[in-house]
This record gives structure tokens, C-alpha cells and sequence, in this order.
């Protein structure tokens, strides 16, 4: 109960410090620099390279595939019958098809299941949701030709790096592990710090087609998740933690990728907002009842 209250406790400081000016939005570009660039390639090499992959359950990065393309033929549908607009629509098939397993995802599922618990969360992420955003979610923003992107986005190139070495047998030395380590764990509070500073309150007044997003993301596909696990005896560990992940509220990335490809930007934040709100609250409730 102490880690979940110390997130809802970082996410509430950082509503507070952005509602009173204290941080800019310069601030947070610099930090949102920091994760991506830094701290989660630091968290990849030292989760990614140390995993023995002999034992590793990659299942749950096949099961992050497979829940990728249904929400998104899923969310594709939903739009439709909604009669969304085609940038609308791509938001929405963004929002409603990518959880937030690394920027929400990590920190709840660390602070839920322990040490273990994140290191599958690492793989759902990075060898799961990870490689179809950059594939399927840039080809939804802007078309085949934005697939290329991917290659220059630095959670990628670690990921690849960490699987090279690990492969290879190559660990790093002790001290400079710690140090990626150390770096490596600062993502965690700065990922919850981001969402809520990223919150906008005035953004959620657009309330049926955030109602319809978060109804698909965070209850619909988790739901038929859990039906399918309940079907195939699957009640570990690594699948309660690939529950938790495929429940995680939209992706903070995609209203980066929504920018980038000149979309509803302020609707992918608004179904963000809403949706990290939710689970905040969510959890907080839960953990001070349980």
C-alpha cells in the first residue's frame, strides 16, 4: 500500500506544481528528453540484458502482440460506428490500442508485484507493446512511410542492444551496471511525475468519445484477456502482471507521435488525462480499502 500512495503522492505533487506555474512545460520537455533518451534506455540494458532468456517468459510478449492488433481492429471499429473523423480516428485507434505499460505500467506493476513483477512488465513493454507501436502505431499516425521512424528512437536501439549482449553473453561490470541501474531507476518516479504534470482538467469536456476510448482500453480488452486466460488455466505471476499492463490507461506517447503527424493532439491528452486519472484513483482507493 506505501509504493501505491507514493505514486498517487508524486502524481498529485506534479497537478499541484504545474496548476501553480512552479513547472513549464519546458521543464517537462527536458525530462520527457531524460526518460526517452536516458533513463528507460538505462532501465532496458540493465532489465533486457540481465533476463536469462533460456527462462525468460516470452509468451507475454506474444500475448502483448496479439492484444495490440485486436485493440486496434477493436478501436478501428468503435470509431467507425462513432462516425469519427479520420485524424479523430487514428487518435482514437492510438489511445485506445497502446496502454501505458512503461510510464504508468512500471511503477504500479513494482509496486504491486515487487522486483519480479517489473522485470515482466519490462518484457509485456518492450518486447511486447514496444515493437508494435513502432510498427502498427507510426504506420496508424501517418502511413507506411513513418515506419521508418522507429529506427531512430532510442528505447528501441537499447532494446536491440540489450538483446545483442545478452545473446553474446556480454554483462557489464559491476560499477557501471550499478550506475545504469541507479539511472536506470529514476524513471519509475519521473514517468508518474510526467502524467500528472501532462494532465489538462479543461481537455476532458469532449466526454463520449473519451467515455468510448477508455471503455475500450482500460475495460473491454482486459476483460477479454481475462476471459481467455480464465479459458486456458493461465493464473501466474506473468500473467497477473500482463493483466495489469493490458489494463494501463493510453500511452502518453502517442500524443507525441499525434503532434509529430499533426493530428487531435488534444484529444489523445484528454483521453490520457482522463484515463491516468482513473487509474490513480483506482488503485489509490483500492489499496487504502484492501
Amino acid at each position: 500500500m506505501d509504493k501505491i500512495l507514493l505514486i498517487t503522492g508524486i502524481f498529485c505533487l506534479a497537478l499541484i506544481l504545474r496548476r501553480t506555474g512552479m513547472v513549464r512545460e519546458k521543464h517537462l520537455t527536458h525530462l520527457v528528453h531524460y526518460v526517452i533518451s536516458f533513463s528507460l534506455p538505462c532501465m532496458t540494458l540493465v532489465t533486457i540484458g540481465g533476463l536469462d532468456l533460456r527462462k525468460a517468459h516470452f509468451d507475454i510478449a506474444v500475448i502483448a502482440w496479439l492484444v495490440m492488433f485486436a485493440g486496434a481492429a477493436i478501436s478501428f471499429a468503435v470509431g467507425k460506428l462513432m462516425r469519427l473523423e479520420s485524424a479523430r480516428l487514428r487518435v482514437f485507434m492510438l489511445v485506445s490500442t497502446f496502454p501505458n505499460t512503461a510510464f504508468v505500467g512500471y511503477p504500479l506493476s513494482y509496486a504491486l508485484f515487487g522486483a519480479t513483477g517489473l522485470s515482466y512488465a519490462v518484457i509485456y513493454d518492450q518486447m511486447g507493446m514496444f515493437p508494435v507501436f513502432l510498427t502498427l502505431g507510426f504506420f496508424i499516425a501517418g502511413g507506411k512511410e513513418s515506419i521508418f521512424h522507429c529506427l531512430k528512437f532510442p528505447p528501441f536501439l537499447a532494446l536491440l542492444a540489450a538483446l545483442t549482449l545478452n545473446v553474446a553473453g556480454i554483462r557489464f561490470s559491476a560499477p557501471f551496471d550499478t550506475v545504469l541501474g541507479w539511472f536506470g531507476w529514476t524513471t519509475l518516479p519521473l514517468t508518474i511525475f510526467l502524467i500528472g504534470a501532462r494532465v489538462r482538467l479543461t481537455s476532458l469536456r469532449d466526454s463520449k468519445p473519451i467515455a468510448a476510448c477508455l471503455a475500450v482500453r482500460m475495460i473491454l480488452i482486459p476483460l477479454l484477456l481475462l476471459m481467455v486466460f480464465h479459458f486456458l488455466g493461465k493464473n501466474g505471476l506473468p500473467y497477473q502482471v500482463t493483466l495489469l499492463e493490458t489494463a494501463m490507461p493510453p500511452a502518453l506517447t502517442t500524443s507525441i507521435i499525434a503532434l509529430k503527424y499533426r493530428l487531435d493532439e488534444e484529444f489523445a491528452i484528454a483521453c490520457i488525462s482522463a484515463g491516468s486519472l482513473l487509474c490513480i484513483l483506482m488503485f489509490t482507493v483500492s489499496s487504502v480499502l484492501l
